[in-house]
């Protein structure tokens, strides 16, 4: 409970002889523990010494005194110390004590958090987590989640930070722990903040404050007010904003609190015009950051990027372009150096992805008329797993991207569009072989979001073209500002951004002449960016051939065999040479075999079966075949990955193949873009369920196509025409459109 020195008192007096012998040991470990707290470091050391010789060789005495000590070395800050004890308690054969060892876990997660190693922090967590549910130890679970939760947020996985702050909130509440549910509250405020939640971050935060009052946690209650200032200031509310600011300075702040409030200040006194003493504040405060070491200055990126974009933004009002320009490229390169320092692809990936760091930065260039360079900003941290790009890569002379982009146009016959999102506008440029023009669409943030809500309830719903209002509006404003420049019969590339991701713009409903779908007028490819689509693979192979694996035997009862998936794999394989087609079916067609059978060696790859996708884990989306001797039968997005492919077309004939995690700078995360990632040229996979009694005729009129010819975009748009020609209830989108085509090169 944090009083040591009430229990030093307890333990004073020695213990009666004829009592167990454990509880000799058990009181010097107790005494050494708490004398650490009270930072004691030599009186404990002489107890933990004392504690050690009643011990003897009792094993899980000596793992119990091994866990006090390294918490004592996390009271002294001595990381790589107090992992060596926790690592003595979790080794195999150790201790009995399961508990201990699910303790030991915390302490390492607790260990690797502060010295800012989070994804060694998260992996401790994690199974520090698994092991409290094993044992039912809730308490210990709840301080796992909310670990996980603050963890995830320091990384910018917002998605998985909301659910395990929310988790451990939930959990807190039920146990009437509040000191605990106003820290997770604050996590939880901050996540639906960042996620544009801004009105169910208030109430969120107000909760926390409410609980940090009354246990007079100032620490809290200035982090709770500080986030209500910011997100007044935000709405435009200064007199509340003043008012909350004012209730933070009453604390009398120090350390961290002091930064944030100062962070505050000049925030306010920009909103008053009080440009130069905001600019001071600015500048003394990023120094300040500046000016520590290098671990500190490490993990406090997302405030130093902040502090960079808001220097930026006032020298743009300030009429001094050269700086802003400037300082919107320092703050750039300081998220790339975080990025840099993760491990991994999927936390590189978050930390870009979940900050806006070139919003402001776009902006600044579309009202400087800068729309090529604008485009190129938009472009710059997009794909660039798919690219294998390494942070701080030279930026290109805007004239000769722009040269290379038409280039690859004229080449391919084909328009770009291309979408940037931000809270407060959506852009379209419009790149043809000739002109790169720039159109501000207006709707954007949590407007744009519910049409596409709409739109996407259309489809769900099966709904014909005539009471799809929302397919209707979303041409209106995402296309028609557009359409002068697009002929019929145009190829259209679409980088999309943000919620747009989800639309089939095949599906959009033209007004022209008479109601009909943008199919009808244009194919439609999509990518994940401008530089990934002119980027030629050097690396790419001559293959041929068609590996071919579906019709799975049912392996787990959430998945049924497919009707009609036999059906499919043989309008396929008809337009292949026997001699050139590898096929596995039936029970044999399994994880491993896919994996064992040289898939990089194949052209086409088709695969006939299951897929489901994984929203908070995007390599976790699998596709479903046969079980293999080990029992498994998931294809894992991880394992895709690690095998090279330099196939030009995957075609995942699979529910929800492109995924469901919607990334703005990596596109939609799931299947497809785990075999774009082991690299696949194109790849055809659905936006959402895909019908099995389609996929037959569908793929036969497909492959029928690619045999005579055509292109991959022009094959499948003629099978879907096809469909929606004929007319009947799979006339209606949802059937002929779950299907896309996405095209890395």
């Amino acid at each position: 409970m944090g009083s040591p020195a009430k229990a030093l008192d307890l333990l004073q007096p020695d213990p009666p002889a004829n009592i167990p012998e454990e509880v000799f040991w058990y009181r010097k470990l107790i005494q050494a523990y708490a004398l650490c707290q009270l930072k004691d470091y030599a009186g404990a050391e002489d107890r933990f010494s004392q504690a050690g010789h009643l011990i003897g060789e009792r094993h899980d005495g000596l793992t119990e005194i091994a866990y006090f000590r390294g918490r004592c070395a996390l009271l002294r800050r001595e990381w790589q110390k107090a992992e060596e004890y926790f690592h003595e308690v979790i080794r195999p054969g150790a201790a009995s004590d399961l508990y201990l060892k699910a303790y030991a876990l915390a302490g390492l997660g607790w260990s690797s958090m502060q010295d800012l190693r989070y994804e060694e922090a998260i992996d401790w967590y994690g199974q520090d987590e698994t092991a409290a549910r094993a044992l039912n130890a809730i308490p210990l679970e709840e301080q796992a989640l909310g670990n996980l939760g603050f963890l995830y947020a320091q990384l910018h996985d917002f998605a998985k930070a909301e659910k395990n702050s929310a988790d451990a909130e939930s959990i807190a509440s039920q146990l009437h722990i509040p000191r605990d549910e106003q820290h997770w509250l604050l996590d939880v405020g901050r996540v639906q903040n960042e996620r544009g939640h801004s009105g169910a971050a208030e109430e969120t935060y107000k909760r926390a404050l409410a609980l940090a009052t009354k246990f007079d946690d100032r620490s809290i209650a200035a982090k709770c007010l500080h986030n209500l200032t910011s997100l007044k200031i935000e709405q435009g509310d200064l007199e509340l904003a003043q008012k909350f600011h004012q209730m933070g300075y009453d604390l009398g702040l120090t350390g961290d609190d002091l930064e944030l409030w100062r962070l505050d200040q000049a925030k306010i006194l920009k909103a008053h015009a009080d440009f130069t003493k905001a600019m001071l504040e600015l500048r003394e405060l990023l120094q300040q950051i500046e000016s520590e070491d290098q671990q500190s200055r490490k993990i406090r990126y997302a405030l130093r990027w902040y502090l960079q974009d808001q220097i930026a933004l006032l020298y743009a009002v300030l009429g001094n372009a050269a700086e802003a320009e400037r300082w919107f490229q320092s703050g750039i390169a300081t998220v790339d150096e975080a990025a840099k320092n993760m491990q991994s692809e999927e936390f590189q990936t978050s930390i870009r992805d979940n900050m806006p760091v070139f919003d402001d930065y776009v902006a600044f260039l579309v009202n400087q008329k800068q729309p090529a360079k604008a485009l190129q900003v938009a472009q710059l941290g997009r794909a660039r797993t798919l690219l294998k790009a390494k942070p701080g890569r030279k930026v290109e002379n805007v004239d000769i991207w722009v040269g290379r982009i038409q280039a690859y146009l004229r080449r391919s016959n084909a328009i770009l569009f291309s979408y940037f999102a931000t809270q407060s506008e959506c852009y379209l440029w419009v790149v043809t072989s000739d002109q790169v023009r720039l159109f501000p669409l207006g709707k954007s943030g949590p407007d744009l979001d519910n049409l596409i809500e709409s739109y996407r309830q259309e489809i769900q719903q099966h709904l014909p073209i005539d009471a799809s209002p929302a397919s209707k509006t979303l041409f209106q404003v995402l296309v028609q500002p557009a359409s002068e420049l697009i002929p019929r019969g145009a190829h259209v590339i679409v980088i999309a951004d943000s919620q747009i991701y989800s639309v089939n713009f095949e599906t959009l409903i033209s007004p022209h002449i008479s109601d009909h779908y943008w199919i009808e007028d244009v194919d439609i490819q999509n990518a994940s960016s401008i530089d990934l689509l002119t980027t030629q693979d050097r690396r790419r192979i001559p293959t041929k051939g068609l590996l071919l694996i579906g019709a799975a035997a049912q392996a787990d009862p959430d998945f049924a065999e497919l009707p009609h998936a036999p059906e499919e794999m043989e309008s396929v394989r008809r337009h292949f040479p026997a001699g050139e087609t590898t096929a596995f079916t039936g029970k044999n067609a399994t994880p491993g075999s896919y994996l064992q059978s040289h898939p990089g060696s194949f052209k086409f790859i088709h695969l006939a079966t299951h897929g489901t996708p994984n929203a908070l884990e995007p390599l976790e989306s699998a596709i479903i075949l046969s079980s293999d001797a080990g029992g498994k039968f998931k294809l894992l997005g991880r394992d895709i990955v690690k095998v090279p492919l330099n196939a030009e077309l995957v075609t995942i004939s699979a529910c929800e193949g492109v995924g469901t995690n919607i990334q703005s700078l990596e596109g939609l995360l799931g299947l497809e873009w785990a075999f774009m990632r082991a690299g696949a040229h194109q790849v055809v996979a659905a936006l959402w369920d895909v019908d099995d009694s389609i996929t037959p005729g569908l793929m036969d009129d497909f492959y029928g196509e690619l045999q005579k010819g055509r292109t991959a975009a022009d094959a499948l748009r003629h099978a879907k025409l096809a469909m929606l020609h004929a007319g009947g209830f799979h006339a209606t989108p949802y059937y002929w459109a779950a299907l896309q085509l996405y095209t890395r090169s």
